[in-house]
């Protein structure tokens, strides 16, 4: 006779690896990272342009790098706000999901805790403009842009993970990025040199956002196997065992 089963055992850990995969299905913040970094990409382009157009006195080449900077910024806005964005990375993040179905780990954020994080990210965008303004009247040298930046950056990024309830894997981005800034005061990590200078804050956010987001991905790969796992030993517990049907 096969041992009894202990049923409240295996839905715990049918329950716990279920959440701990929805948590860590990352591909749809890798798609917004791709995204993200071919639009700053493009803009820095479009920005280097307009400085180098702006020295060379073609005003003409200035104002077209302005207006597609504008132009960018209105549309990465739209798509990230229209429901029209949401849904299309919806469906390629299920498509990359293959058979895996659909999953999503519910947070709880209310309506109005989504009205304040959108506050608070709005003054994450203030205070980095905010920063960019100084180093322009060279009250913050480029030395400390990072490391100011991480002042607000890694207090927001922990809000976030918080209030969206993500999986340890989100914690890799504002630890790292937080010692990032520690290692680059006390010298341990080198500058980028002359106008790549910027690069100290671009590279890390995207970096370690990278990290974060590859971690998740994997750990998803090993939350699954482990929730068919479980899954599977339930059904064949339940029906008495493999092979008993042969009896």
């Amino acid at each position: 006779m096969p041992d009894p089963i202990d049923t409240k055992k295996a839905t715990r850990d049918i329950a716990k690896w279920a959440k701990r995969y929805a948590q860590s299905r990352t591909i749809p913040f890798l798609i917004q990272w791709v995204l993200i970094v071919i639009l700053v990409i493009f803009v820095g382009s479009l920005t280097f342009g307009a400085l180098e157009a702006f020295k060379n006195a073609n005003m003409r080449v200035v104002w077209l790098c302005v207006g597609g900077t504008i132009a960018t910024t209105l549309a990465l806005t739209w798509f990230s706000v229209a429901q029209w964005g949401g849904q299309k990375i919806w469906q390629i993040s299920q498509w990359l999901y293959g058979r895996e179905g659909y999953a999503a780990y519910i947070g709880g954020v209310g309506s109005r805790r989504s009205r304040w994080i959108q506050a608070v990210g709005l003054g994450l965008a203030v205070y980095h403009l905010a920063g960019a303004v100084l180093v322009v009247l060279r009250y913050l040298p480029m030395d400390y842009i990072q490391p100011a930046s991480a002042l607000y950056m890694v207090p927001f990024l922990m809000v976030m993970i918080v209030s969206q309830r993500l999986g340890f894997w989100a914690w890799f981005w504002p630890v790292l990025y937080g010692l990032h800034a520690v290692l680059l005061l006390a010298g341990a990590i080198p500058h980028f040199a002359g106008k790549w200078q910027v690069l100290d804050v671009i590279v890390p956010i995207f970096g370690y956002a990278l990290v974060s987001i590859l971690v998740g991905h994997a750990y998803s790969r090993y939350a699954f196997r482990k929730l068919r796992e479980c899954a599977r030993a339930g059904l064949d517990e339940r029906d008495g065992g493999p092979g008993d049907h042969d009896e």
